[in-house]
């Protein structure tokens, strides 16, 4: 089959004949296998039909690049919804995050009506334990008319997640999984201190060091494994291929690479530490020049710090990416990139998520990465789709992939589990908001909680109960063979009399460690004669106590009897079967109520804080059920007053309080001066934290976070119109973060200005404080129609 010139493979002609015939498809295919292909013909076939089709991304980066995509094709039947940006939102062709079509369906279901497809691109991210709930509830309550495409690059328990998929949808299913690569990717080990090798290399050397440690450098001459006179370095080195991995990848002409890094600073280092050396010939270097220049025009950031310093890294064929970064600065790296110029690309695992920039060669800087909490190893879900980068289809024969390891330090069982062991299967992360709660009680009443068994957690818990419950059953019938104690005394209970028998041993235990701490009490010099006298008196009592058990236990018909091992191990066998029933059975109950008691707990705070009634929502559910994130928090502070008395000023520095991200180190910062904001930052604060006692006494997770007052200086600078270049003297950021801060705070006001229809003195004032923040570099609209000009 044919489609745009090009020949499908058999699993894009299967897709696409399902979608022909009006059902939904869940396609797992590699990365580059070509399932963007199924997301056109679906956008296309609704455009045929008269249809509307939604597009849905993980990211907002991954939503501006589909939207240049497909506005390059499509034109003006193409618009795009994010939390920062709106453009021809009633276009044929709608692009958004996950997030705003969730909202979208809770906000307003008839603007769905004449949707027929919702394509979700990387629908494994239903696995995010942050996010995850939203793809969920995306799931079960779009409207039932509503088709989907679903891409994913791997899903190991695809079945399960489809069959749960045809439990709450009404539509055909289709389950279309390609295993097979279009570009084989080839994986190897970078051994520091020795070169290029594999797992058994590794292995190999980790024995070496061993035998380092404990001083083993002469290796027998007669030894079965080695030649005469060699040691196992010396064969490692042999064959492993001692040469810089940057030289080597050029040398074998393996360029572009994409160098995964796990932190911002080193992906900058690396760059620097490279930027001795030159990539491109000098009509590339001309060329790449042009386009930087060109780029940073059309996106007015020729004049932001840094760029000249950047500039000079491309003209070497170099460049770094992460979230750090001015995001139209990243934009220019994603369009030199693609242009086949950049030749060494130093990237965060942000470029690894949906963005379409293959490379011949993909390294790995460690397979270890920092979480926010700990250190620790990547999970195979994460290699692989960052490995997946590797080949490019129709020009890379083989895509290459290099992991850095250290192979003194390196976890061998972990490195193994990551390069060859299984996927990790997708985890539902359903965990209902507030204002989620609030839009489905209002539609449903007390029925809520039947509603939400339709989720992927309450599906995967069924399949857990049946299995614990087959546990308790298995535990069960074992315990009824056990045959309990016999006592050679008539009339005695055997099990009885040794439980009675064992519990006096564990008291004589516990009495004995008791005196142990007296005696040493006694010992100490030093205190006043009365307080010895009581220590004394301890003590005596103590002894006497533990005279009195070991007595009670001598005369217990157990004591001394032939047979007591005998009973002892009948009776310890079925007191560890009681005990795994016991677990069992808690486990099983956990896994019934779990999600019923969260959505319990959170009903009965919004009760308690006058968001319902039995009768559905009060005026303050209303509003809050028109919020996304932060609804509780400002909820409470409009019914109070707060935002009618506050200045544009003042509003937005509280506003960047609420939503700004705490972090361990902030480094330098500059404190509020502001004495009247600094009251009022106080006393919100513990309006918060009235709602997080609330949350803490009805056990619900995660809590409301505190107010984070680190950037608030900073915003009050740029409220009251400072230029983007002197934020750092506020505090300690990367300019990527600054503009991320202050979108999150336009897309918060933009929820207020919607939920707080009929105020309109609020709603002018939201409207000024939205102009006082929304420009220059911060203006996502600005930026995404600059991408539109450099198409």
């Amino acid at each position: 089959m044919l489609y745009k010139g090009l020949q499908l493979d058999p699993f894009q002609e299967e897709a696409i004949h399902a979608i022909d015939r009006n059902h939904s498809v869940l396609v797992t295919a590699p990365t580059g296998a070509g399932k963007t292909v199924l997301a056109e013909y679906a956008i296309e076939k609704c455009m045929e039909m008269d249809r509307r089709v939604i597009y849905t991304a993980p990211i907002k980066a991954l939503s501006n690049q589909k939207y240049r995509d497909f506005y390059g094709v499509y034109g003006d039947r193409v618009g795009i919804v994010t939390g920062d940006v709106v453009l021809n939102q009633s276009a044929q062709v709608l692009l958004m995050t996950t997030e705003i079509f969730r909202n979208t369906i809770f906000d307003d279901i008839t603007r769905l009506e004449d949707v027929e497809y919702v394509i979700f691109d990387e629908i494994h991210y239903i696995n995010d334990i942050e996010r995850g709930t939203v793809w969920e509830e995306s799931i079960i309550f779009a409207p039932q008319n509503i088709k989907f495409v679903c891409l994913s690059a791997t899903i190991p328990n695809i079945a399960q997640f489809a069959e749960w998929m045809r439990t709450v949808r009404e539509v055909e299913i289709n389950v279309i999984e390609e295993l097979e690569r279009p570009v084989p990717l080839e994986h190897h080990l970078y051994l520091e201190g020795y070169g290029i090798g594999n797992l058994e290399a590794l292995q190999q050397i980790q024995e070496s060091i061993i035998y380092d440690r404990d001083d083993f450098h002469d290796i027998d001459e007669d030894s079965d494994n080695l030649d005469e006179g060699e040691t196992l370095e010396d064969r490692l080195r042999d064959y492993l291929i001692q040469e810089d991995l940057i030289a080597y990848i050029q040398h074998q002409h393996k360029f572009p690479c994409l160098y995964f890094c796990f932190s911002r600073k080193v992906c900058e280092q690396n760059a620097a530490h490279y930027a001795t050396q030159n990539f491109l010939t000098s009509e590339q270097r001309k060329e790449i020049l042009r386009l930087f220049d060109l780029l940073c025009t059309q996106y007015n950031i020729r004049n932001e710090r840094n760029i000249q310093a950047f500039r000079r890294l491309v003209s070497k064929g170099i460049a770094y990416h992460h979230a750090g970064m001015l995001p139209t600065l990243k934009e220019v790296v994603e369009r030199l990139f693609t242009s086949g110029l950049i030749q060494l690309l130093f990237t965060t695992e942000t470029f690894a998520v949906g963005i379409n920039m293959p490379a011949c060669t993909v390294v790995f800087e460690s397979l270890e990465k920092y979480d926010g909490v700990n250190f620790r190893y990547l999970k195979a879900r994460e290699y692989h789709q960052m490995s997946g980068r590797a080949g490019r289809r129709g020009i890379d024969p083989v895509g290459y992939v290099y992991a850095r390891i250290f192979p003194k330090f390196a976890h061998f069982e972990s490195v193994k589990r990551i390069l060859s062991g299984k996927i990790e299967p997708i985890e539902s992360q359903f965990n209902l908001s507030y204002s989620s709660i609030l839009n489905l009680y209002e539609k449903y009443g007390g029925d809520i909680y039947d509603v939400c068994t339709q989720s992927l957690s309450n599906f995967q818990n069924l399949g857990r109960v049946d299995k614990t419950e087959a546990q308790i059953q298995h535990t069960s019938a074992t315990l009824k063979k056990l045959s309990e104690p016999t006592c050679i005394h008539d009339g005695v209970d055997g099990f009885d009399q040794v439980g009675s028998y064992n519990h006096l041993q564990d008291q004589i235990i516990e009495q004995r460690r008791h005196l142990k701490t007296e005696r040493r009490a006694l010992k100490r010099k030093g205190g006043k004669r009365k307080h010895r006298k009581a220590l004394r008196q301890n003590f005596i009592r103590a002894e006497r106590r533990l005279q009195h058990i070991a007595s009670t236990k001598n005369e217990n018909l157990c004591h001394n009897c032939k047979q007591f091992k005998s009973c002892d191990q009948s009776y310890r066998k079925i007191i560890q079967a009681e005990n795994r029933i016991e677990k069992l059975q808690n486990r099983k109950a956990l896994l019934e109520s779990y999600q019923r008691k969260q959505i319990a707990s959170r009903l009965k705070i919004l009760k308690e804080l006058g968001y319902t009634d039995t009768s559905g929502l009060l005026g303050r559910g209303q509003m809050a059920s028109q919020i996304y994130g932060y609804e509780v928090q400002v909820t409470q502070l409009f019914f109070k007053g707060y935002f009618e008395k506050l200045s544009e000023d003042e509003l937005n520095v509280l506003a960047m309080a609420i939503v700004c991200e705490d972090k361990k180190d902030w480094g330098y910062y500059r404190k509020l001066e502001d004495k009247k904001i600094k009251r009022l930052l106080r006393t919100v604060d513990k309006e918060i934290e009235a709602i997080r006692i609330l949350e803490e006494k009805y056990q619900v997770d995660p809590v409301t976070p505190k107010l984070v007052t680190k950037l608030s200086a900073a915003m009050l600078a740029w409220s009251q119109g400072c230029e983007f270049e002197t934020l750092p003297q506020y505090v300690n950021l990367a300019d990527g973060d600054f503009v991320r801060a202050f979108r999150l705070v336009i897309d918060l006001l933009r929820q207020v200005r919607r939920a707080a229809v009929g105020h309109d003195a609020l709603l002018d004032k939201v409207d000024r404080c939205l102009d006082k923040i929304n420009r220059d570099v911060i203006d996502a609209e600005r930026q995404l129609r600059a991408g539109q000009e450099a198409l």
